[in-house]
Formats: C-alpha cells, structure tokens, sequence
C-alpha cells in the first residue's frame, strides 16, 4: 500500500491484526514444563508443576494439535519470525515473560530455546509418550505460552471451498494471485478489544480492506491490533493504510522468513484482510468529499484511489490472514489410534517382535518338511 515508512521503533506499517467478531469459547489449557539440558540458559525461570498440571496441559496441547495443527503451525511460525527480527524488541509483543530477567529481554536464551522446538507433528506424537514432560519441558513450556496463554485471538483454519467466499468481501478490479491458505482471526469470548469496536461500529456501515507487512510484524499485530502510532507520517499522513485491491497490498507483504519446521512452508507473507467502520476518521480515496479524501497534514494531497488512511486504530479489526507459501505440505494425520500407531509408540516391542519373526522365518526355511509342503503347494498352484 502507500508509503508507510518504518518506525526504528515500530514494527513497518505495523497493521496490528484484529479478531473475528465471532465469540468462541476457548477451549484450551496448555503445557508448562522445564527442559533440562536448557536449564543452564533460562535464567531460573522454571516453577515447579504438578504432575496432575502437566498432564492437564499436555491433554491439552494434544488436544489443539488435534484440532486444527495448521493454525497452531502458524500462530507459532509468526512468533518465529518476530524472534528472529532485529527489530524484535518493537516486534515481539507480547515477549515471553519467562525469559525476562531483571526487567531485560534475554533474547538469545529465547532463540536457543526455539532452536531445538521440533515440528509440531512430531512434538505431537511425543507427548503420547510417558517421559514427555522431561524430555520437552522448555519446548511445552513455551508452545503453551505462545498457543494456548495468548489466547486471543484464536486462529482458525478456513476450508478451500470458502476460500471465495472470503475474497470477495472485498469487491476488488485487479487480478491478484490467490492465497494457499486462509486463517480466521476470532474473538475469545469476552474480548475488550472487540466489545469497544462493537460498540464503535454501533450507527455505521462497515466494509472490509487489505493491508499487506512484513512476516516479522504479525506477532504483534494479531495481539495488538493495527497501530497508527507505529507508522511514521507518509506522503498522504499519518495512519494505517490498506487497499480496496489485493494486488496493491501484496507488495508490502515480501516473503520473510518463519520458521524451518512449519508444515506451512519456511518462507511465508501474509496479508491481512480487515474489517473496517466507515467513520469520519476513516478517509477514503474514492470519496468526493474532501473532509473524507484528505487527512490535515497530508503532503501529498487526498487519498489515492483504492486505498484507505485510517487514523483511529480502534476503527479496523483483522478478521482474516491471506497466507502464501511456495512449499506447502499438507501435515499427515495426527490421529495414533490403529496398529501402526500402536508400533509408533512401542518401538522397542516392536524391534524384538521384528527380530522373533525374523528368527522364526529363518528356522522355518531350513526344516525338511516346511520345504515338502512348500514343494507340494506350488506344484498345486502351478507355479513349477
């Protein structure tokens, strides 16, 4: 969109995602744990949990994998980036409390931290497991954090088939490349957030937008909302610009790269699509009424065409992320239940099961009458 500059302390165009006025229930409780061999880099901040809390949260967690793993894969992918950023002191918030320490961020004890955090699939299948606590204690320590604490908003996975349903909440002329995914951003049910623009959005009309940033930035901006304040004035004025075209908002979404172990791809961009009141403080390109085409300390003059310069943040909601990605691989199934799933999680019984058969076998081909039948069977056949 149009020239928002980045904010050495902001996150650029930092639009600060929105969630879906739909109310749901939150329906999760996740894992707090601590890792041992990460003990020596977290600074003490492991708290002693009940074996009936870990086992409620891992329930949980497997729970949430369960459910909907693509959304839980990129709630966690765009906490990735954020920590990667050298911005991320602009860029991460929320920051992880338990790796503040003495009132500093500890960044690089958080990065080590997610250094060794496996896909999600696998982490799945681990906490079938009886030593699950002990073996990923930082990992569901901080997957909790991130998944389950910050529950709101809560993500949700769209199906293809609404894929056009989505789009076409913006009528839009320009063609522009479709997204691989689409994720719903929802309200938990007793949102402040959402029960303020509800009661904003009382008297007038709404209509929805795109606003395109950096991967970095969408950590903050689906817990925070879009902020005018983290945008530097631009040529049009200060405020939060989005576009009545996805293909103008593409650009200012490049790929970034997430995380190495997302089943959605390592290299992601995202653009938002927003819901948005139609206010006075809500300018508009397409509007001939200059109180409504102009902010007062625009440079450039009215608002382009196509576009929007929202200066009250609580006027714009997100309601959904457009997620593209060139490598996208559809997660196998997470259900264990059936044979093989009981020789996933009994490797060492089925090693030896292996091995007598293989033995058994082996004794069968050398006995004489084995071999007559043998013999007998496929002259019977016809085989011979």
């Amino acid at each position: 969109m149009v020239c928002v500059e980045e904010n050495t302390q902001a996150c650029e165009k930092n639009e600060m995602d929105a969630q879906n006025y739909k109310e749901i229930d939150d329906d999760k409780s996740l894992i707090q744990t601590s890792e041992l061999h990460l003990e020596s880099t977290t600074h003490g901040m492991k708290s002693s949990v009940t074996q009936e809390d870990s086992d409620k949260k891992i329930s949980s967690l497997k729970h949430l994998f369960q459910k909907d793993l693509k959304a839980a894969d990129l709630k966690w992918s765009l906490f990735i980036a954020a920590c990667h950023s050298y911005r991320f002191d602009s860029c991460l918030k929320p920051f992880p409390p338990m790796y503040i320490v003495n009132e500093c961020k500890d960044i690089e004890a958080l990065r080590k931290a997610i250094e060794i955090v496996p896909p999600l699939t696998i982490i799945y299948q681990e906490l079938h497991e009886p030593n699950a606590y002990s073996n990923y204690g930082t990992t569901i320590d901080l997957l909790y954090w991130v998944l389950i604490r910050l529950r709101d908003p809560y993500i949700k996975s769209v199906n293809k088939d609404c894929f056009e349903s989505v789009l076409q909440k913006v009528p839009s002329e320009m063609k522009a490349t479709p997204p691989n995914l689409i994720f719903q951003i929802a309200s938990a049910k007793q949102s402040t957030s959402e029960e303020k623009w509800k009661n904003a959005a009382q008297g007038h009309s709404t209509f929805y937008a795109y606003h395109g940033s950096r991967l970095e930035n969408f950590h903050s901006i689906i817990h925070y909302g879009l902020q005018q304040n983290m945008c530097k004035t631009a040529l049009f004025g200060k405020g939060i610009y989005l576009s009545s075209e996805l293909g103008v908002s593409l650009p200012y979404s490049p790929v970034g790269y997430g995380w190495g172990g997302s089943v959605l791809g390592s290299e992601l961009s995202c653009v938002a699509l927003c819901e948005l009141i139609n206010h006075p403080d809500v300018k508009q390109g397409n509007s001939g009424d200059t109180s409504r085409n102009r902010v007062v300390d625009s440079a450039g003059g009215k608002v382009p065409n196509k576009y929007y310069l929202v200066i009250n943040s609580e006027l714009v909601r997100i309601r959904y992320l457009l997620v593209y990605s060139q490598d996208f691989r559809a997660p196998r199934s997470t259900d264990r239940r059936g044979l093989m799933a009981w020789f996933g999680r009994h490797k060492l019984l089925t090693f030896v099961l292996g091995y007598i058969v293989l033995l058994t076998s082996v004794g069968l081909t050398h006995n004489k009458h084995v071999e007559k039948y043998y013999r007998l069977f496929v002259q019977k056949a016809g085989f011979d």
